[in-house]
């Protein structure tokens, strides 16, 4: 297994039961450091379905500085589809870190994993996460999951759904540029 994903000046480090306290004293003394740490304990540690990991969370760096998280989740082995989805620490949003680390998940998703599909989405509501999709090559807009979710007032809301394919990847990305430190 590797430890990290290499790519632009965004590195992303791989979550695991070993280095949870790292990643703990990592994610203090900032504003919304404990909203993250429930993030990162309620959606980012390792699944494992009938053996397999499922769940690649990661903690993020741009350059020195640590900027949020991301993940990539196997929905299905047996489809090849996974999604993918990212939270970054309020003082570093706008610097481009989330569509910057996707070619790092699509890397993992296409190349290391074997899958077809990754998936994304947001509510209707957050414009930021929308226009940060829209930034990200490859992704294509494919309609809306009305009512989907409960937003953050508890009130259901409607998803925008985007993907990226296998074969978009192969065109549009360079695999050669994402290293794998072990």
């Amino acid at each position: 297994m590797f430890k990290a994903l290499q790519s632009d000046s965004i590195t992303l480090h791989l979550i695991n039961e070993d280095n949870l306290a790292d990643i703990y004293r990592h994610f203090q003394g900032f504003p919304d450091s404990n909203p993250m740490l429930e993030e990162l304990f309620r959606n980012y540690l390792p699944r494992y379905e009938q053996g397999k990991r499922t769940n690649f969370g990661f903690y993020s760096f741009l350059g020195d500085e640590l900027a949020g998280m991301t993940l990539l989740t196997v929905d299905s082995w047996e489809e090849r589809t996974g999604s993918t989805g990212a939270d970054v620490f309020e003082h570093m949003r706008g610097r481009g870190v989330t569509p910057r680390s996707k070619p790092h998940l699509f890397y993992l998703a296409f190349e290391l994993l074997g899958l077809n599909r990754v998936a994304t989405g947001c509510r209707v509501s957050n414009l930021s996460s929308k226009h940060s999709i829209e930034k990200t090559a490859g992704f294509q807009f494919e309609g809306i999951m009305r009512e989907s979710g409960r937003n953050d007032a508890g009130e259901f809301e409607d998803e925008y759904l985007y993907a990226i394919l296998r074969r978009d990847w192969l065109r549009l990305y360079d695999k050669s540029q994402v290293t794998v430190l072990r």
